[in-house]
């Protein structure tokens, strides 16, 4: 009898021993995953219809979040992406047609954040720039439309850096106040950052220049771009490529382009002293002639 109590006991305190270690083992698992679950960020898809619900959406955006146009969407006031994704989770913005004719001054859409992908979409009718990146950086802008603005359909402005432009179209930008001065297809210009890069664009038909680089003090790089029919304006100087201006010093990249039928020159200089390179790029039917004032 003695026996089987010892042999109870000692049972029992090996059951007890079990049961604390186990207890341990999954508290401490569950507070992990608790952990876990509180610092993961939660992404959202949303589609959106009305200029209200993007402006929430916008506003609120964060790291991986998609949002969609569904339709045309009329803006009142300048779109302002102000947040930022990262490097490995960008902030989607894609679809639709943002129609700026109901904004009373200033841009379509400005972009100061960083990490943003903006895509397949048409920004029109801004009584400015269509598309500004102010601010930031790592942008990558795909498929996007900038079409009759009153300034450059999309600019890269204002210390923005590292972003990339590919296979966008710019055209019919015309800036009526200064008789189309002003409007380029594709401007990266007045301080932009560094590391600008433009891919498979297209500049026709706007009432300056196809690219206008006036004032960019870092290498722009541009490739396998096309720029028709650029100067309409009265006063729009009208050069497929502008690369540069006086007093600067900057080495721009020209690869794989064509520059047909612009009002002045296809590719030009602009008093740029910097060594341009123009590698593989040609086009005709330039009025003032292909190449001016590439050294």
């Amino acid at each position: 009898m003695k026996k089987n109590l010892k042999f109870l006991c000692l049972s029992l305190a090996i059951a007890a021993i079990a049961c604390k270690k186990e207890n341990v083992s999954t508290t401490s698992d569950d507070l992990s995953s608790a952990n876990a679950k509180s610092s993961a960020t939660i992404m959202t898809s949303t589609t959106v219809t009305t200029e209200s619900a993007l402006k929430t959406a916008i506003s609120n955006a964060k790291a991986g979040d998609v949002i969609t146009i569904s339709g045309t969407i009329k803006l009142t006031s300048t779109l302002q992406c102000l947040n930022s994704g990262t490097s490995t989770s960008k902030i989607n913005f894609t679809g639709g047609t943002l129609d700026c004719s109901g904004i009373a001054s200033g841009w379509g859409v400005k972009v100061n954040g960083s990490y943003w992908n903006i895509t397949n979409m048409t920004i029109k009718n801004a009584p400015d720039c269509g598309l500004v990146l102010q601010l930031g950086g790592n942008n990558y802008v795909y498929k996007v439309t900038t079409t009759g603005n009153g300034d450059s359909g999309l600019q890269i402005y204002n210390s923005s850096h590292d972003n990339f432009i590919s296979y966008c179209t710019s055209t019919e930008n015309y800036d009526t106040a200064n008789s189309g001065e002003n409007a380029d297809g594709f401007a990266c210009k007045l301080s932009a950052g560094k590391n600008n890069r433009f891919d498979h664009c297209t500049a026709n038909h706007n009432s300056d220049d196809g690219w206008d680089l006036y004032g960019q003090p870092y290498t722009v790089t541009i490739t396998n771009c096309v720029a028709t029919n650029n100067g309409y304006g009265a006063s729009g100087d009208g050069n497929g490529f502008k690369l540069g201006s006086a007093g600067q010093t900057v080495a721009h990249t020209v690869t794989s382009c064509t520059a047909s039928y612009n009002k002045a020159h296809g590719y030009d200089g602009n008093g740029n002293t910097g060594h341009i390179t123009t590698t593989g790029s040609g086009g005709t039917g330039n009025t003032l002639g292909l190449f001016y004032r590439i050294y």
